[in-house]
């Protein structure tokens, strides 16, 4: 049962288009590794290093961006933001009413 207020269109995200980036940034992030892969086949030297520099930064990039779209895509429904943070003046840590720490027994 698919309410339309729970497809990703309702929640601001343009499928196709985000399908499309998810697509282009895979093939981005194996040519890259082509590219990286390469580089460390090949000789040393400074072309090699940029090359093996820049293949790695695009790869990563391109990989985070990718599995943060499928993430999006996929992945299962959020909470809003305004739900998802604590209330301010509420703490996670036990705290003494005196503002002290226990002694230490030795």
């Amino acid at each position: 049962m698919n309410t339309a207020g729970s497809t990703p269109r309702a929640a601001g995200v343009d499928v196709r288009r985000a399908q499309r980036w998810f697509w282009a940034l895979t093939i981005v992030a194996v040519l890259a590794m082509g590219a990286l892969y390469q580089g460390l086949r090949s000789t040393p030297g400074p072309g090699t290093g940029v090359l093996v520099l820049i293949s790695g930064l695009v790869l990563a990039a391109s990989s985070i961006q990718a599995a943060r779209i499928l993430t999006a895509l996929a992945g299962p429904p959020r909470l809003p933001r305004r739900l998802r943070l604590r209330p301010p003046g509420r703490r996670t840590t036990t705290a003494h009413a005196s503002g002290t720490h226990p002694s230490r027994e030795k």
